[in-house]
C-alpha cells in the first residue's frame, strides 16, 4: 500500500471516529470526568435529522493554502466520498472534504506528509464537549496506527487556537475551529517540515 493510501485509510478511520456523539468513550483517560451535557453541545438527535445525506463540497478546500513547503495540498475526493457514505456521520456533518500533501523522503530527513480534513458540523451542534469528543476520537483513531496517544499540547497559530496531538510513533494531529464558517479542519501529519503547522498558518477562513 502506498503511503498515501495508508494517509486515506487512517484518515477515514478517524473521521468516522470522531463522528460519534460526545459522550465518554474507552479513548478517554480513566482520570479524566467526562463534563456534563451542556445547552451548547445539545444531542445531536435534538437538532438534527439523522437521515439527511452528507456532501462531498470541494469548496471547503478554498480555505486551505495551495501548497505546504512547496508540496501541493491536492484534493482526494475518492476518499472523501466513502467517508461521505458513512451513515454515522450524517447526523453530525453537513459536508467535508479531504485533502493531503507528500514530500518523499530524502536521505538526510524524514519525508513529511498532512492529510487535511475540512468538515462543516451541522447547525446548533457545535461546543466546547462536542469538540474535545472530536478532538479525542481523532486523535485515539490516527494514533491507534502509530503506537497510541502520547499526549496533548494547545499553542496559538498563526492568532489560531490549535489543538494538538501526539502519537507514540512520531504522528500529529492538529484541530483548529473556524467559527465563522462553523469548520473543523482536523490534521494528522509527519515529518521535520511540519507540514500541519504550516497548513494552520495558511488557513484563509
Amino acid at each position: 500500500m502506498t503511503r498515501r493510501a495508508l494517509a486515506g485509510v487512517v484518515i477515514a478511520i478517524a473521521i468516522t471516529a470522531a463522528c460519534i456523539p460526545p459522550r465518554p468513550s474507552p479513548t478517554t483517560p480513566a482520570a479524566t470526568p467526562a463534563p456534563s451535557p451542556t445547552p451548547a453541545a445539545a444531542s445531536p438527535t435534538d437538532v438534527l435529522s439523522p437521515g439527511a445525506a452528507v456532501a462531498v463540497d470541494p469548496a471547503l478546500l478554498e480555505l486551505l493554502p495551495d501548497a505546504v513547503a512547496g508540496a501541493p495540498l491536492e484534493p482526494d475526493e475518492a476518499t472523501a466520498a466513502e467517508i461521505a457514505r458513512e451513515p454515522s456521520i450524517a447526523p453530525f456533518v453537513s459536508a467535508l472534504a479531504i485533502a493531503a500533501a507528500f514530500r518523499p523522503q530524502r536521505t538526510d530527513t524524514v519525508g513529511d506528509y498532512v492529510v487535511v480534513t475540512v468538515a462543516r458540523v451541522k447547525p446548533g451542534l457545535f461546543g466546547d464537549l462536542f469538540y474535545r469528543g472530536w478532538r479525542d476520537t481523532f486523535d485515539a483513531a490516527v494514533c491507534e496506527q502509530a503506537g497510541g496517544v502520547a499526549g496533548h499540547a494547545e499553542a496559538e497559530i498563526a492568532g489560531r487556537q490549535t489543538f494538538i496531538g501526539t502519537c507514540a510513533g512520531g504522528v500529529h494531529t492538529y484541530h483548529v475551529h473556524l467559527p465563522d464558517q462553523d469548520v473543523i479542519v482536523s490534521m494528522q501529519a509527519v515529518g521535520d517540515g511540519r507540514f500541519g503547522e504550516r497548513v494552520v498558518e495558511g488557513l484563509t477562513g
